[in-house]
């Protein structure tokens, strides 16, 4: 049985369903909450088309009459869900045999329904327990979780969800009481003030003994110290959930959206105690704190903690499934690649980006290849808005075209990329749209350094390069040719050394070309030729043409024209077809891009030839 035929089971039995990324836990559609379904037409359209080979979530929420909602249960190494569920049944009583899975992570989701709404939260119940109820959603088989194990429901056991005992209710929503009527106003609540409750707490903990208590997990350091946090029940391949130590301020900056009362934003230790253990009641929580005057006791960090965080763990390395090929924009752009591309002024190259962003961000077909549409972060110093949207149109875009996925920042007012306030800007940027591909066009534009400067290239990736790469994210870096575009990008060679592919783009008659220099990877193609059309087939990589072009060349120089002129040369192919009594299987136009290509390498060679000779 195929991934839309368990969906559209799924919504027979009145699961409401919704597709997921592939090698992602969320779905790759705005406002999902709303649009997840059972209609069986929608379903099919979805998985037969531009989410064919995603995986499926189940909506929790409403779910027939009652509210359907999940236990997840997470076991990680300093964290057991189990353990956690043991002890809740131990004091509550046995929570009844239910419809569940096991997740690919190892874990558990153990379905339930209630007549009650209820909510999202992490760890309400304890460390390594997760609930998602009203506006959330869970994996369901057959899908593949991100470290590449497939979710699978678990054997003998129940058909349907069972209802959920009332203590299990009765928990779940549990509230701190409401706040005292004050009759003195506490100047001191309103902010974390000298010698307040909040102050006094804030000095006597630490973000490492807080999060890690609820659940969090430190997933690395990056080169600025700024810690990056995991919240509970996330894999760290999914980015970021927070940072502490942001530009060296003690303050924890939020981006997940999935922590219950914990909104995006920054708080100090007493704000997040507050927003999390206290529904958001500060007044509560310091009271509390004046009550007992016994703040908690900052632990002495360790040396394990930092290596833990940098170090490779090598029993979850090997679980990790590392795909052969792995494409963002197959042929152009491998997955969590830094890729850069360059040309002489006028050749095409943000041209070429723009088409890529807008395919990928769609979810239309590119170069062959349909794919859930991506979140990219276009960050373009040089183009004005009305020749953005002449380039759109062009591309087949409309005000109806859904470009939400496409975060376009034109001439955007931050920091150099080669410094680190520059740095943190477009990762958090890039954090909060959850980018999977962000493209600078042009790098010269973005660094303040001097191009021609070895540190410039440096700076830009120990700051901006390595933060992204850490992080997951592909790059696209487009950039200008040197005045001999033969040796590469304008400025210094060390352009080169700091990603992991390197194409040249080239213009003739015949179309487009990218040319193939630095590569990490055997299966990245030699060249790429594309041809320009209008709208859906603005850009495209022809079978035909591609194979033409290869046999032009490989024609050619079987011919040894390279000593000819471009009439003989032409001559001799005609008549070498005409031999064989075939139709020639390139036109005049693709005859001669390939006959310049042929003199120009032989004209390479012979330079090369005669410097060796020379020393």
């Amino acid at each position: 049985m195929d991934v839309l035929e368990h969906a559209l089971r799924y919504a027979k039995n009145g699961y409401r369903v919704i597709p997921i990324g592939r090698g992602q836990k969320s779905p790759p559609i705005a406002k999902w909450q709303e649009l997840a379904t059972t209609d069986h037409d929608t379903i099919t359209s979805w998985w037969s088309g531009p989410y064919k080979g995603c995986g499926i979530g189940i909506a929790t929420g409403r779910w027939n009459d009652p509210t359907l909602f999940v236990l997840d249960i997470v076991d990680r190494e300093g964290k057991s869900g189990s353990d956690t569920l043991d002890e809740l049944e131990q004091h509550h009583g046995q929570l009844p045999d239910t419809l569940s899975v096991q997740t690919g992570s190892g874990g558990r989701h153990l379905y339930f329904v209630t007549d009650q709404q209820i909510p999202n939260s992490a760890s309400l119940l304890g460390p390594g327990i997760d609930i998602r109820g009203h506006g959330g959603q869970v994996l369901a088989p057959p899908t593949i979780h991100p470290n590449g194990k497939p979710y699978v429901w678990m054997i003998d056991c129940p058909k349907q969800p069972a209802e959920a005992p009332e203590w299990l209710v009765m928990l779940l929503h549990r509230q701190a009481p409401p706040p005292t009527p004050q009759q003195v106003r506490d100047v001191f609540l309103e902010n974390d003030a000298k010698d307040s409750p909040a102050a006094r707490y804030n000095a006597s903990t630490t973000w490492d003994q807080l999060l890690t208590a609820d659940g969090w997990h430190c997933a690395r350091i990056d080169a600025s110290g700024e810690k990056h946090w995991v919240r509970p029940g996330k894999d760290d391949r999914e980015g970021t959930s927070a940072t502490t130590m942001w530009q060296g301020h003690d303050i924890l900056r939020v981006f997940t959206t999935s922590i219950l009362n914990l909104a995006p934003g920054a708080y100090s230790r007493f704000g997040y105690t507050a927003a999390v253990h206290y529904n958001g009641d500060r007044s509560t929580f310091a009271k509390e704190l004046i009550k007992t005057n016994q703040p908690p006791t900052p632990p002495i960090q360790q040396a394990d903690e930092l290596i833990e965080s940098i170090f490779i763990n090598w029993s979850t390395f090997w679980t990790q499934d590392f795909k052969n090929e792995e494409w963002i924009a197959k042929p152009i752009i491998p997955r969590h690649h830094h890729v850069a591309l360059y040309a002489k002024g006028g050749t095409g190259k943000s041209l070429v980006a723009l088409w890529i962003a807008y395919r990928l961000a769609t979810g239309q077909e590119l170069f062959g290849e349909t794919q859930p549409p991506f979140s990219i972060l276009y960050v373009d110093y040089e183009m004005s808005q009305q020749l953005l949207h002449e380039r759109l149109t062009q591309m087949g875009a409309t005000v109806d075209t859904d470009l939400s996925r496409l975060h376009y920042a034109l001439l955007p007012p931050l920091h150099p990329l080669d410094t680190a306030d520059g740095a943190k800007q477009i990762c958090d940027i890039a954090r909060l749209v959850q980018a999977e591909l962000v493209i600078i066009d042009t790098f010269g534009r973005a660094v303040q350094g001097e191009e021609n400067s070895s540190d410039t290239i440096r700076n830009y990736y120990r700051h901006t390069g390595l933060a992204l790469k850490a992080e997951g994210r592909g790059v696209l870096r487009i950039d200008h040719a040197g005045k001999d575009a033969a040796r590469g990008q304008r400025g210094s060679s060390g352009k080169n050394d700091d990603v992991d592919l390197v194409w040249e783009l080239l213009r003739d008659d015949s179309g487009l070309t990218i040319k193939r220099h630095k590569h990490r990877h055997q299966w990245i193609p030699e060249r790429v030729h594309m041809q320009l059309g209008k709208g859906h087939d603005f850009i495209t990589i022809g079978t035909k043409g591609r194979d033409t072009w290869d046999v032009a060349l490989e024609v050619l120089t079987k011919l040894g024209v390279a000593q000819l002129s471009q009439n003989q040369a032409y001559a001799k192919v005609k008549a070498h077809f005409a031999d064989m009594k075939q139709d020639m299987p390139f036109n005049e136009k693709q005859f001669r891009a390939a006959y310049k290509h042929v003199i120009d390498q032989s004209t390479q060679q012979a330079a090369e030839q005669g410097l060796s000779e020379t020393f």
